[in-house]
């Protein structure tokens, strides 16, 4: 196994702890904004969407103005995105 592969698989490894932690960060936003929500209007954990996202992160941000969560789920994603595109540059997809 030549060094380029071994660096592709670590930053494999750190992509999918960014997105483990993005989706932790997400769940705990969820927990978060259903303590403030009544009982029948609590949003689910189960299904994810671009919209669902975009909503939790709205009222997160409304409820809690200086809470953090939000800001440690984009870092977590963005940390995954871009090993991932390292990922492709050691296997010679991206950059021959």
């Amino acid at each position: 196994m030549n060094f380029r592969m071994m660096i592709g698989i670590i930053l494999f490894c750190v992509s999918m702890t960014g997105v483990f932690l993005g989706n932790l960060f997400l769940f705990m936003m969820i927990g978060e904004v259903n303590r403030k929500r009544p009982d029948g209007d609590q949003i689910s954990y189960f299904g994810s969407h671009y919209f669902k996202t975009k909503r939790i992160f709205g009222e997160y941000r409304k409820l809690y103005p200086e809470g953090t969560i939000h800001v440690y789920m984009l870092i977590s994603i963005a940390v995954a995105f871009s090993s991932l595109v390292g990922v492709a540059v050691c296997l010679r997809v991206i950059g021959g």
